[in-house]
């Protein structure tokens, strides 16, 4: 179980295996921002040397992660996003980078275009748009009401 280590910062959390990391991946829809402090302290290792970074990043696919960036920082205070590498953000990640047109990308970037919060987006902005043409209208009909009282 992952815990907070008081050495780093209050809301750091500590992994004591790769699996234990997927495990939260997993628990927070396949998308995980993670300092790269967490994934050394994984390791067992002092340092974020560059055969350090390569362990952490070959670990990552051994568990069925990737990260993003591409090349993981050698700074232990930055973050990189881990995420299920047979994810549909690992479909749109891959044709981004790939230039792809997979099926996989397809379904991936369908679903993204019509989760239900896009269409609560789509479906506020059509409510923003028509309660502004309603403002404008007030505002004519007002201008309108000053025009009579003033003449």
């Amino acid at each position: 179980m992952a815990v907070a280590d008081d050495e780093y910062e209050e809301y750091e959390t500590t992994y004591s295996s790769w699996q234990e990391l997927r495990d939260d991946v997993d628990a927070n829809g396949g998308v995980l921002r993670v300092s790269m402090w967490s994934l050394r302290e994984i390791t067992g290792l002092t340092r974020l040397k560059v055969h350090v970074v390569a362990r952490i990043s070959e670990a990552l696919t051994d568990v069925g992660l990737a990260h993003l960036p591409i090349d993981l920082p050698r700074n232990q205070n930055e973050y990189v996003v881990v995420y299920r590498a047979t994810s549909e953000a690992a479909a749109i990640i891959n044709a981004v980078r790939n230039g792809s047109s997979s099926e996989a990308a397809e379904r991936a970037l369908r679903k993204v275009n019509t989760s239900d919060t896009i269409q609560v987006d789509r479906k506020n902005e059509t409510k923003l748009d028509e309660l502004a043409a309603k403002v404008d209208e007030l505002e004519n009909l007002l201008k309108d009401f000053r025009d009579v009282l003033a003449a």
